[in-house]
């Protein structure tokens, strides 16, 4: 097997009294991981936990640190997010990350909620075990994601100085392109069946490093 493209997730992990140490040495894995040649860069996302509980606000800033790899998500846990504002964050985190160079974002989702006894509630008003938090929510996001106008075409809304029709803003219609869904083949198969104008990205292959000591293997970023 020939591996074209090498990449490593971490979960960006931090000391309970010191959270700034562990994200800033996160941050710099990305910019030495970039030096050394790697081609992609990939955070994972966790709830209540000591590591990165946002990977869009992350790879924001992980954006301005690096200039040419791929940033990553390995996976978001599609549960617990608003699809609107899910995908909002998204788009302002590929505006930003692509203001060096184009087309580095990648966005992995799970359809699994961690936590979920402590979170739920917390996340949600309502009897949340009834709202699908699985592929219907990820099917919001990959809507969202095309940026269509929202309500009719004479629909137009009023900002200062500025009137405009109404949609996903900063609008990049690329990002749809760049999603891929953790979980088995035969349901990923017939989620995306569903999903006629959408097709996950080939994924390069991940490998554990031993310059990445705190990074974790994960092959083509799905867990």
């Amino acid at each position: 097997m020939t591996i074209s493209s090498l990449a490593f997730l971490t979960p960006g992990n931090f000391a309970d009294d010191d959270p700034y140490t562990g994200l800033e040495e996160t941050l710099q894995l990305f910019e030495y991981g970039e030096r050394l040649g790697y081609d992609g860069a990939w955070i994972r996302q966790r709830h209540l936990e000591h590591g990165v509980g946002s990977a869009a606000v992350f790879l924001a800033a992980a954006g301005q640190r690096t200039e040419r790899v791929e940033l990553g998500t390995a996976v978001i846990p599609i549960g617990y997010e608003s699809p609107f504002r899910l995908t909002e964050d998204l788009a302002l985190a590929l505006a930003l990350a692509d203001m060096l160079s184009r087309g580095r974002l990648q966005i992995g989702f799970s359809t699994g909620m961690p936590h979920a006894d402590i979170l739920g509630n917390l996340v949600f008003d309502g009897d949340w075990r009834s709202f699908d938090l699985s592929y219907g929510r990820v099917a919001r996001v990959v809507d969202n994601l095309r940026g269509d106008y929202l309500g009719g075409p004479d629909t137009v809304i009023q900002s200062p100085g500025n009137t405009q029709r109404p949609r996903l803003q900063p609008h990049n219609p690329d990002l749809v392109k760049r999603i891929t869904r953790s979980g088995t083949s035969s349901t990923r198969s017939l989620f995306i069946t569903r999903r006629p104008n959408w097709s996950p990205p080939t994924r390069p292959s991940v490998c554990r490093s031993a310059a990445t000591s705190r990074a974790e293997c994960a092959g083509c970023g799905r867990r």
